[in-house]
């Protein structure tokens, strides 16, 4: 009898003896996943919550920063964050259904819908899906900023651009737009018959369990748990963002969603739940761009299916990593990009067992003559983002201050002459004038380098 009681505890001892080894990768893994992050958000570049899966079991899933830094309410995994462009794929799928029901045919004109929509004739809901329809982007129009401050339907939206001249033929090239998936939504509430938030509700959100998730279409709905939006200020600070009212995004930037949501909404893309296998298969495939909602590409060897998005406040990633069954979710109450580069793609790296990017570097102390000295306008030539652009950039409390047109950035200093660029983690490098040459600044981001000319003499204290 003691033998056998004796046999027990020794196989029971095995058993757990085995389990605390076979969890040994994990807590590890976790541990790296952990360590990675720490800089990020030690250095106030990384506000939000991150899930990181493998091969259908979540190993890491953690949240970091304020949902509120008025209220001092710190992010949870379950805070509910606006996913931006990670929207777009809803609506895709949203559309998808319809064909699958018979309702329509991504190869129908805009016309069978919208009978008097400028060149409806020409573009159909493909084009719409994959951006290359020519319709111009809504959100590169002067007056945007302030026209989403207000509400709007989707008819109003579709108004505010509708009779645009095309940026080019459509099917002959691409270039995102988001009032392609404002226009989808229209068509979507048209055929279905279903204002778009309740069509999501009901046919995505509700059959993929996602019980946190919906559309933010009334701003005078309160939302539970949900993070207010910032963008990065002075050297490790946030600051609010400007007002914007989500009705705007209806289609391409809406929705709300948690960690938990999203990995469910991961987990029925590979089940009937939502759309048929041969949907998939036809659509979801690798192509120029943003396809259906999502970038499909490689990297570094491994497949992915890749949609990410942006708005005031707020950025979001969710990453499917489809040979290697890892799923990476990072959402972020910030408007910096640090959540999607490099921060999600790191975290890919260290569960693939791939090299991960180089560690942030640590700031440095810069004395405010030094600062000054840099202070000033400086010319960037045809090739910026913003082609000719002047930044401006004035003297903070221990950093830089960058600003071109309406858009401004903190450059915290990582040497006297070197700083990083805290809303894309950009490099820049201030020369200052000599008698040879005048004063410039060059910005390194994703492997290119522009290069500003000095223009004048030094300015003012950025809080003057």
């Amino acid at each position: 009898m003691l033998l056998t009681r004796h046999c027990r505890f020794l196989s029971l001892g095995l058993v757990l003896l085995s389990t605390a080894v076979s969890a040994a990768p994990d807590e590890q893994l976790s541990g790296r996943l952990k360590s990675y992050l720490r800089p990020f958000v030690e250095s106030g570049n990384f506000s939000g919550a991150v899930l990181v899966a493998q091969k259908g079991r979540i190993i890491f899933r953690e949240a970091y920063g304020m949902a509120n830094y008025e209220l001092n309410v710190p992010n949870s995994p379950e805070t509910r964050f606006h996913i931006a462009s990670v929207s777009k794929p809803f609506t895709a799928v949203a559309i998808l259904q319809l064909e699958e029901q018979g309702k329509l045919q991504v190869t129908d004109h805009v016309s069978r819908f919208l009978s008097d929509f400028p060149h409806g004739d020409q573009i159909t809901l493909e084009h719409l899906l994959t951006h290359t329809s020519g319709i111009h982007n809504v959100n590169d129009l002067p007056d945007y900023d302030t026209f989403a401050r207000s509400p709007h339907s989707l008819p109003e939206l579709v108004a505010k651009f509708a009779q645009l001249p095309l940026d080019f033929a459509p099917g002959s090239n691409y270039r995102y737009s988001n009032s392609n998936y404002n226009l989808l939504a229209l068509i979507l509430e048209k055929v279905s018959g279903e204002s778009y938030g309740e069509y999501i509700r009901k046919h995505i959100l509700a059959p993929a369990g996602m019980k946190d998730s919906g559309n933010d279409g009334d701003a005078l709905r309160l939302i539970p748990l949900s993070a207010s939006g910032y963008e990065p200020a002075g050297a490790n600070g946030y600051e609010k963002v400007p007002y914007l009212d989500w009705s705007n995004k209806t289609g391409n930037g809406s929705l709300y969603s948690t960690l938990d949501d999203l990995y469910k909404f991961d987990r029925a893309l590979d089940t009937n739940v939502i759309l048929q296998p041969a949907t998939r298969e036809k659509r979801f495939t690798a192509g120029k761009g943003n396809r259906f909602g999502w970038f499909t590409r490689e990297r570094n060897g491994h497949r992915v299916m890749s949609s990410n998005g942006r708005s005031p406040g707020f950025t979001a990633e969710l990453d499917r990593y489809l040979d290697d069954g890892v799923t990476i979710i990072v959402l972020s109450n910030s408007y910096s990009t640090v959540s999607q580069d490099p921060i999600a793609e790191g975290l890919a790296a260290i569960v693939l067992g791939d090299p991960t990017p180089p560690p942030l570097p640590q700031p440095s102390t810069v004395s405010d003559t030094v600062l000054a000295s840099y202070a000033g306008s400086y010319q960037f030539g045809p090739d910026y983002f913003t082609p000719n652009a002047l930044a401006e950039v004035s003297v903070g409390a221990g950093y830089l201050l960058m600003q071109v047109g309406t858009f401004r950035t903190p450059l915290v200093p990582i040497s006297p002459t070197e700083f990083l660029d805290r809303n894309f983690l950009a490099h820049v490098e201030i020369s200052p004038a000599s008698a040879q040459q005048p004063g410039r600044l060059t910005y390194r981001y994703a492997g290119k380098e522009f290069v500003a000319r000095r223009e004048d003499t030094p300015r003012k204290h950025a809080s003057e």
